[in-house]
């Protein structure tokens, strides 16, 4: 039997993102509720010790030890891998930005785009992209700095409507 991610969403009978954990008690099956995207990916957390899973674009950080998960961002659509801290960079809805790093979530940008990203890229110690504007129809430079989070241009509203922005000091 799997372990259905949250409990109540497995009452009746839901198939989402099964992924199967060993460890040194044995093994067991987790069954993870997607969310509304189709990104799909299972790999060690960069702390060593957790497992991330993303189930249909929804983060969920699992503890295989004591058979929990925390279902950490919604709405993930690309992931890119980053160095130093090791981790990685995920977009939400290709709208935000947020880093996972060996301590969890480092940082979440405010909104940077009104409608998606391109030519994401790592130049040193940025992250630099093109983020759309339908009101201008272009793409708009962005760099994010990645140790921080803070974030200069972009598409959108340069204040923090949202209440989304989370820095890293």
């Amino acid at each position: 039997m799997s372990m259905a991610f949250p409990p109540e969403w497995g009452r009746l009978g839901r198939e989402g993102t099964v992924v199967e954990f060993k460890t040194d008690e044995g093994v067991w099956v987790g069954n993870f509720r997607p969310g509304f995207g189709g990104l799909q990916f299972a790999g060690p957390h960069p702390n060593g010790i957790n497992v991330v899973v993303i189930a249909g674009g929804d983060l969920w950080i699992v503890d295989i030890h004591k058979r929990t998960a925390v279902r950490a961002l919604p709405a993930l659509e690309a992931i890119l891998e980053v160095h130093n801290p090791e981790g990685w960079i995920f977009s939400r809805q290709g709208i935000a930005l947020a880093r996972l790093g060996p301590t969890g979530l480092m940082w979440h940008t405010r909104r940077l785009s009104w409608d998606g990203f391109d030519q994401l890229h790592i130049v040193h110690d940025e992250l630099r992209g093109l983020a759309w504007s339908p009101l201008d129809d272009k793409w708009c430079p962005f760099i994010v700095e990645l140790s921080t989070g803070k974030s200069t241009g972009g598409s959108y509203f340069p204040n923090d409507a949202e209440g989304w922005e989370s820095l890293t000091s």
